[in-house]
């Protein structure tokens, strides 16, 4: 599916892995891409800041809007992993990856609505671990599947303004992402045993090396293209073929998958 020309995208963390690509991918195909991220920017499209202040992710959606004067794709791609026991996770850091991967989508879509007109389209880059569980990673699935939520309830809002929602639920892509997720470090106790294989297990399991994923090119290519839909599905899975047995199965029988991944697990 040929990509669309001349508009104006925004994205969220577009410094690194699937953002970086995806920007690459619009930017070859004749669009405008403005990168949202805290980390170091490197033109003058890039704007340096954390989504997760309300504050100044409005104050970049509206010099957006003066700069560019719309929006026409809006990517919420902006994230990070985490993993630990929600018992011993600080209320600091429950409350950081909640306004970094939620409710910075929410700030900033609803800041950017007013510069979208009808054609425009919004994708929320979800995660499949919010739907196949994963153990000690609770507070990351948990504001995943918030976004997803967020996708299927904005996609009814927005439809009679002719703006089309979409939810991107990504699985395992080879970035550095898994690796560089916040640690939250037990060193005694009753999670100690079953954290630590977990750790290992993501740890080998996670990086840019491993297999059954797909690269950052190839996951920004299917994004793109399913966005670039007429009518973009309102749920649309990123991933290798194992994932679309996977998948379902999660989504409908959620207690079998479960069973599966805590013999999985139970066995590290």
């Amino acid at each position: 599916m040929k990509l669309p020309t001349g508009k104006t995208v925004v994205i969220t963390g577009a410094t690194s892995g699937i953002g970086k690509a995806l920007r690459a991918l619009y930017e070859q195909a004749g669009n405008v891409v403005i990168n949202i991220s805290r980390h170091a920017v490197e033109g003058p499209n890039d704007y340096s800041a954390d989504i997760g202040d309300k504050e100044k992710t409005e104050a970049v959606a509206r010099d957006i809007g003066r700069r560019f004067g719309k929006v026409d794709i809006l990517i919420n791609n902006a994230g990070y992993g985490q993993s630990g026991p929600l018992e011993l996770i600080p209320d600091t850091e429950i409350r950081r990856i909640t306004d970094v991967n939620f409710l910075g989508a929410v700030w900033l879509t609803r800041a950017l609505i007013k510069y979208m007109a009808p054609g425009s389209v919004i994708g929320y880059v979800c995660s499949v671990g919010s739907i196949i569980p994963m153990p000690y990673r609770t507070m990351y699935a948990a504001t995943k599947a918030a976004l997803g939520a967020l996708a299927f309830g904005m996609r009814m809002e927005l439809k009679p303004l002719g703006i089309r929602v979409s939810a991107l639920y990504v699985a395992a892509v080879k970035t550095d992402f898994s690796a560089h997720r916040e640690k939250i470090q037990v060193s005694d106790g009753k999670y100690y045993k079953a954290l630590s294989g977990t750790d290992r297990f993501i740890d080998d399991k996670g990086g840019k090396n491993a297999t059954g994923k797909l690269s950052s090119e190839a996951a920004a290519r299917k994004m793109a293209r399913a966005l670039a839909r007429k009518r973009p599905k309102a749920e649309q899975l990123i991933a290798t073929p194992a994932y679309f047995l996977a998948y379902p199965l999660a989504k409908f029988s959620p207690g079998l998958a479960i069973s599966i991944i805590e013999k999985v697990f139970g066995a590290c």
